[in-house]
């Protein structure tokens, strides 16, 4: 074991097969070329493990893989670069992925901070709603509402954000994106930590003229439309361990679109918070490693303000200890 901190991500570089990589400050260490090495160089024995050059073996045991990049990062930060010349790349030099490339699901939660319910009231009861059956932000009778993303909609933290068309409405959703570490059913809120690997910033990309079916009104909300279209759903730049972040209600969430502030707020703001979550779905659900849960949004979306994004706009995405997006915008493509 070792006090070593460190992130994890997906990477690729020179047309390579995307692989797992430990990130030590600027440095982005091949984990599966990283072990090889440490037999090599160091005499440590590795337990045998299946190939971990990728995310979903990694979380495919996350406890015990987790124990030997623990052990893996002590012996990088002994030996140095020099120890691991054939395993290491410089951050600049690698293209940026999803860090969990292949969930089984995306778990969304909808309007679960307040702020972000109040600026999206008048819009919600404008198309379908009796405002006196709005929700109001308060628990009270309520339960966490969950929708589902398609995982194709994944894109790395720094890639394009592609926009269907010119006249759609595209907005921003800065989220706390949580990812399941070990398989469960059933899960109670008081044990719902067990099984999380670790956290991510994730940016929940919505068209919000497709979120009402107009050929459709007495059915309400169109998710697939308006949530799920391929780059909708950066994420990234890496996965931090949740044995690096005990208390992940304290981390600040910001987006700023071409520089300006637009979100601000508190990951423990959330009205049903990520044990409630879990143990929703997994009422309903069996949750996998890799799973996904983005737990909300703050207030500051753009359709508060009418204010929608536009081919050469820029979006940063940040959460404390998490990293930042840099997201441009770009037009559609045939």
């Amino acid at each position: 074991m070792t006090d070593i901190t460190f992130k994890i991500g997906t990477f690729s570089t020179g047309g390579r097969r995307p692989f797992a990589g430990l990130v030590i400050g600027d440095l982005v260490v091949d984990v599966a070329e990283a072990l090889a090495s440490a037999r090599r160089h160091t005499g440590w024995e590795p337990p045998a493990t299946p190939d971990l050059g990728s995310m979903d073996a990694i979380l495919g045991d996350w406890e015990r893989h987790f124990e030997i990049l623990q052990t893996l990062a002590g012996k990088i930060a002994a030996e140095g670069r020099g120890g691991f010349q054939d395993a290491a790349h410089a951050w600049a030099d690698l293209r940026v992925l999803p860090p969990v490339p292949h969930p089984s699901k995306i778990l969304n939660s909808a309007a679960n901070y307040s702020g972000h319910v109040k600026e999206m009231r008048s819009y919600t009861t404008t198309n379908n709603l009796d405002p006196a059956k709005a929700f109001s932000g308060k628990k009270d009778g309520a339960e966490p509402y969950l929708f589902l993303k398609a995982p194709s909609a994944l894109c790395g933290a720094f890639d394009d954000i592609v926009l269907p068309s010119e006249d759609d409405q595209i907005d921003w959703e800065a989220e706390l994106a949580v990812v399941i570490g070990t398989t469960g059913k059933g899960i109670r809120a008081d044990r719902a930590m067990n099984h999380v690997a670790g956290f991510m910033v994730f940016n929940d990309v919505s068209c919000r003229n497709r979120l009402f079916r107009k050929d459709r009104e007495n059915f309400r909300t169109d998710w697939l439309s308006s949530k799920s279209f391929d780059t909708f759903a950066p994420t990234g730049p890496y996965l931090v361990p949740k044995a690096f972040l005990p208390d992940h209600s304290a981390l600040r969430i910001t987006l700023k679109v071409n520089g300006e502030l637009k979100q601000d707020g508190l990951a423990g703001e959330m009205i049903f918070g990520t044990e409630e979550q879990i143990e929703f779905a997994s009422a309903r659900m069996t949750l996998h490693p890799g799973d996904i849960f983005a737990t909300g949004t703050i207030g500051g979306v753009g359709q508060g303000s009418s204010t929608y994004l536009k081919v050469g706009d820029v979006i940063e995405t940040e959460i404390d200890g998490l990293g930042c997006q840099r997201n441009p915008v770009v037009g559609p493509r045939s």
